[in-house]
């Protein structure tokens, strides 16, 4: 397949160390109904055969487009890419999922038709001997366009970077980037966040239209320099929602509460002998908002309210000591 003049999507593959997954990963994509497409494929210091499968592809396919550096991360890889693509829109494919043939075709169809920023769809949870449909996006309405500070409480959506459809003039005015904190993550979640922040109209498409392939449950970060990535991921999203006064109005309330769900899920990933470290810093920011007339509880869920009302009378070390897998 020939490169096209001017794509209608430039898809960004982040490659590092995917040897197993990786054609699967790119047949899906030189197989999608929609031919207009550049493959901007970043290969992040491979130390497998990755590099070898994606030469492989981009002599089959001249939409492929290989950058090769050196190992510097994921937010680098993915502003590297962004700087090479010419395509109207984004988009963003894991190298261990794959997208159905229809995936960026219907995206396009649902973001042309109603002028949108961003378009998003549902996906499948891709286990070795099942898929399992999540419906992400349920509670709210599918192929009707709107601004997302109409319904600000998308922010507790699941991130799903890699099932959105980027508008490239939106990003590039909006300053939208990954950080590119060394071996850092959670920036996958602070992009998707800034997109809902500047995007004034979005669409979603009900179809899950990507698989993706489930991590390891059981994994957990033992390690302080990880402990905190979330919150610095989180507080430049916050620096990026509090420089525009007339979204942070209608959104602030809505990304406190996404703020501390993603904070439990780190918490419940972190090793126990960090939890009254990580509870500290909870406590602090929570503490801040509430003297702020920021944190409005009535937004939290009944479990999450209890927790948050637990730690602030309480302190860290007892929420640690009471809550030493979850809350």
């Amino acid at each position: 397949m020939p490169k096209p003049e001017q794509p209608r999507v430039s898809v960004l593959v982040p490659v590092y160390n995917v040897e197993r997954y990786l054609s699967q990963c790119l047949e899906g994509l030189c197989r999608q109904t929609l031919r207009e497409l550049e493959i901007i494929a970043i290969n992040d210091g491979s130390t497998d055969g990755s590099l070898a499968i994606l030469q492989e592809w981009a002599a089959q396919d001249g939409r492929i487009v290989i950058l090769d550096k050196p190992n510097s991360g994921y937010g680098a890889s993915m502003n590297r890419g962004l700087g090479r693509a010419r395509g109207k829109y984004i988009g963003i494919v894991e190298p261990d999922d794959y997208p159905e043939r229809s995936m960026f075709a219907r995206l396009v169809r649902a973001a042309d038709r109603h002028g949108c920023d961003l378009a998003k769809c549902n996906y499948y949870e891709h286990f070795d001997d099942r898929d399992v449909p999540n419906r992400n996006l349920a509670e709210h309405p599918y192929r009707r366009p709107f601004d997302p500070a109409d319904r600000p409480n998308i922010l507790c959506t699941i991130p799903s970077i890699w099932t959105g459809l980027y508008l490239r003039e939106m990003l590039d005015r909006e300053g939208i980037r990954f950080r590119e904190t060394p071996g850092a993550s959670f920036q996958d979640t602070a992009f998707v966040m800034k997109s809902w922040f500047a995007a004034r109209r979005c669409v979603l498409v009900r179809k899950p239209l990507l698989h993706y392939r489930m991590d390891n449950p059981g994994s957990s970060v033992k390690t302080a320099d990880k402990v905190f990535v979330v919150c610095d991921e989180l507080a430049d999203c916050e620096s990026f929602l509090r420089a525009r006064p007339e979204r942070s109005e209608r959104f602030l309330g809505w990304f406190l509460v996404d703020k501390w769900g993603k904070y439990r899920w780190n918490y419940e990933r972190i090793d126990a002998s960090l939890h009254e470290a990580f509870a500290q810093r909870m406590k602090g920011e929570d503490q801040g908002a509430l003297d702020a007339g920021e944190l409005d509880c009535s937004l939290f869920q009944p479990e999450d309210r209890s927790a948050v009302e637990f730690l602030l009378e309480k302190g860290p070390s007892r929420f640690a000591h009471d809550h030493s897998e979850t809350y």
